[in-house]
């Protein structure tokens, strides 16, 4: 008996290694220049790209060979630390917090020439709205972008809160449609008319009805367990969200909301207890959760039972470890090859990188 014990314990300590059950497929380094955040996209022919943001300016990489990536181009923009892109169609949709406005680029044109940065937005009532900063972007099934953190020379636009805008009339002159300005919000997601919104300084997850975007209705909150709420993002079912806190040994935490009135947490866990690591986006992926940590990677939960979240994978890209914000700074898991992109801060000698994952994980065993 206490041998097999001892064979069940070995896979469970044994994580001082870099990775397990992920394998690294390909990296594209960047010179000059550090990471921030990343996004996918597929063309029609069915090429996937990643775009990656940097700390001057946003690059797009074929990523559809893993094994050699390779940039299609890079636009360059004003410095800052801070970069956000999300998609809708064959457009991208780049925030910063440099006064640069939003930056919207033509991906079909891979020559990296047919762009433009904006920063009014009107609607058919002449209503107007400007800022020239915001921290972060997310835009729904139904081509609405939310604009988080949003600043005007540095002055705080709907309270830094979230801006409405219509994406999908006209994508490259959006359509002001209204906001919400009870909080700062620090990134959040949508769907269904939902909003999910990760109010870091209140340290709290709100959830709010946009149904109406000239009315928006807060109808739920909830403290977060290290009450420092960095992101959140819903299950496919809409019955949990899980959040992380951009806290050292944070918790990314999962919580019941079929009652909004009354939201149940229901498990909280941590990559690598004591290690001091900070966790920062989380996304849903089917029945897994995927998580970028700074100094500690791209790391995958089982949700399958979001009361008993499971750790099935991680990859870390940072030698170093402990409290900081150096190493893997956002992953996403959507591209229809199942590969997973992640981008890193400063691994690649002090410069930014791409990194292209495999997935060797599968759900975990319950007994």
């Amino acid at each position: 008996m206490k041998r097999i014990i001892l064979f069940l314990l070995i896979p469970i300590f044994s994580i001082s290694q870099n990775s397990w059950n992920m394998n690294l497929l390909g990296t594209y380094n960047y010179t000059a220049a550090n990471g921030n955040d990343i996004w996918g996209w597929v063309d029609t022919s069915g090429n996937e790209y990643a775009l990656v943001g940097l700390t001057t300016g946003f690059s797009v990489v074929n990523v559809s060979n893993p094994s050699n990536p390779v940039e299609e181009f890079f636009i360059s923009d004003l410095n800052s630390t801070w970069r956000d892109i999300k998609t809708w169609g064959n457009y991208a949709y780049i925030t910063t917090e440099a006064n640069a406005g939003l930056l919207i680029v033509d991906l079909n044109d891979m020559s990296g020439n047919t762009y433009w940065h904006v920063n009014t937005f009107t609607n058919s009532n002449n209503d107007s709205i400007k800022f020239t900063s915001a921290h972060n972007i997310y835009i729904d099934e139904n081509g609405v972008a939310y604009i988080f953190g949003t600043r005007n020379g540095g002055v705080p636009v709907a309270n830094g809160g979230v801006i409405f805008l219509d994406v999908n009339l006209n994508p490259t002159n959006p359509v002001y449609l209204g906001q919400w300005n009870e909080e700062y919000i620090h990134d959040g997601m949508s769907r269904g008319d939902t909003l999910y919104a990760g109010c870091v300084y209140q340290g709290t997850l709100k959830i709010i009805d946009v149904s109406s975007k000239f009315n928006p209705i807060t109808i739920g909150t909830q403290t977060t367990p290290d009450a420092f709420t960095h992101n959140a993002w819903v299950s496919d079912n809409g019955r949990f969200v899980f959040t992380t806190d951009e806290k050292s040994d944070a918790f990314i935490a999962a919580y019941d909301i079929t009652d909004v009135n009354n939201i149940q947490e229901v498990d909280r866990i941590q990559s690598n207890p004591g290690s001091l690591s900070i966790p920062h986006n989380t996304h849903v992926d089917g029945n897994f959760l995927i998580t970028s940590y700074y100094r500690d990677g791209t790391v995958v939960h089982d949700i399958t039972y979001p009361s008993n979240m499971i750790e099935v994978a991680f990859y870390d890209s940072y030698s170093g470890a402990g409290n900081g914000f150096d190493g893997c700074w956002g992953t996403y898991p959507f591209l229809p090859s199942g590969n997973i992109i992640s981008s890193d801060r400063n691994s690649n000698n002090g410069q930014g990188q791409l990194l292209v994952y495999g997935r060797d994980f599968q759900q975990a065993c319950y007994l």
